[in-house]
């Protein structure tokens, strides 16, 4: 039960930990979007006019057509005002008529209208990205102008915002300064809002062990009111007749002294049993307590439990010679064995049916007792097949026991409750002897 609690709490952890480590990887794309966003919106807004200055003051085209030394000439300007620009002469379908640079540097040279007649549409305060023709797979932030003759529309001045130079040491620069700020801020964002949780996660476990504490000290005393009034009844019939053949021992005949003095000794032998079943119980829920694993079969340690308790041909025994090997303490096995035996012969009526099978499921043994009588109590049946369940109202000390022990080895438990008829199973590991 221990086990299972600190298991979870580690899958609480593990979850908890990777959500705040997904959060802060979204966190950081998000953040760097937004940045890159807000550069590209702000640098493109604050040169909107780059390419109407161009068309204006220095455009190529002319009366005699595109005039390239003109267009060198805006080169070298661009170059000298904005480093950062590269400058596109477009026909008016939008394809490169001439640029500065190598041929083997263009990638595209067909530039889509459709960004440019959005750009323009908007006065250039609109944040839109366009055909980069050194970069056709990046879209970029563009300023582009309309350049208009007397015969109509010649075409465009499209000047990219960002050269392959700029792009290279702002990527260079990003890479150097602001990455590692940012993941810096990411992993101390992280390691607070991990050490917060585990905190605050090792809070709740400590408000739950001591609610469970709480819980375990009132199941406790509930227990051991339970248990004394089951040790009261027998002390009180022990103490009446032990009392009667003191004060009657001159009026009674030799067989009625003797079934006095048996019917004494009965019920002292009860509560004998009751008490060794106590510290048995008590001892099991230690701390300290381990149990001596060894492998066994356990059929043939069934056969000798039934042969001990003599059963007169009351239990029915299917595969009761079944080879299969388990891993576990011998003595407590016996013992689970020893104490659903004796609770099917308790509480199945004269001639009612008790049955015991051997199952070998793959890589499992199952051990199925099921006795005829009255259906079980739903509050032991929970406690039985729930590891949380508090303990019901009566003592059941002989199923606490078989609980306890198989709780121990790890072994699944629980009962099954049909019509007129009880069936407790117990699923066990087969040992590997090979």
């Amino acid at each position: 039960m221990k086990t299972l609690r600190i298991v979870l709490f580690r899958r609480v952890y593990l979850v908890v930990f990777l959500l705040i480590l997904v959060m802060g990887l979204l966190f950081t794309g998000i953040t760097y979007l937004a940045i890159t966003n807000f550069y590209e919106a702000s640098t493109q807004l604050l040169n909107k006019d780059v390419a109407g200055h161009i068309a204006e003051f220095t455009s190529p085209y002319g009366r005699e057509g595109f005039d390239r030394h003109k267009a060198d000439s805006v080169f070298y300007d661009a170059m000298v005002i904005s480093p950062s620009a590269e400058v596109y002469f477009l026909d008016t379908t939008g394809r490169v008529i001439y640029y500065h640079g190598q041929p083997e540097e263009i990638k595209e040279y067909q530039v889509s209208l459709g960004p440019i007649e959005r750009y323009l549409a908007s006065g250039g305060n609109m944040h839109v990205l366009g055909v980069d023709p050194r970069d056709r797979d990046r879209p970029k932030i563009f300023s582009v102008s309309e350049v208009a003759g007397a015969t109509g529309r010649l075409g465009y001045i499209y000047v990219i915002l960002g050269s392959q130079q700029y792009r290279s040491v702002t990527q260079m620069l990003f890479n150097s300064r602001i990455m590692p700020m940012v993941t810096g801020s990411v992993m101390l964002l992280l390691a607070v809002s991990l050490l917060i949780t585990i905190l605050y996660i090792q809070r709740l476990r400590e408000q739950d062990n001591i609610r469970r504490v709480k819980a375990s000290e009132k199941e406790r005393r509930d227990f051991m009111v339970n248990i004394s009034h089951d040790l009261r009844t027998p002390m009180a019939i022990a103490l009446g007749y032990a009392e009667t053949l003191a004060l009657r021992k001159s009026e009674l005949r030799v067989d009625e002294e003797q079934a006095y003095g048996d019917l004494v000794v009965a019920k002292l032998r009860q509560m004998d049993k009751m008490v060794n079943q106590l510290f048995e119980l008590s001892k099991m829920e230690s701390a300290s307590f381990e149990a001596h694993r060894e492998p066994f079969v356990f059929s043939e340690m069934m056969q000798e439990v039934l042969h001990a308790l003599g059963t007169g041909g009351r239990v029915e025994l299917l595969n009761g010679t079944d080879g299969s090997w388990i891993e576990a303490d011998v003595s407590m096995m016996e013992r689970v064995v020893q104490n659903l035996v004796v609770n099917a012969l308790a509480y199945t009526p004269s001639g009612g049916r008790i049955e015991i099978v051997l199952e070998r499921l793959g890589e499992v043994l199952v051990f199925r007792i099921s006795n005829a009588g009255a259906p079980l109590p739903a509050d032991l049946v929970k406690w039985i097949n729930t590891t949380d369940a508090v303990r019901p109202g009566r003592s059941a000390i002989g199923l606490a026991i078989v609980r306890k022990i198989l709780l121990l080895h790890g072994f699944a438990f629980h009962v099954e409750v049909k019509e007129g008829e009880n069936v407790f199973v117990v699923r066990m590991p087969v040992f590997q002897t090979g």
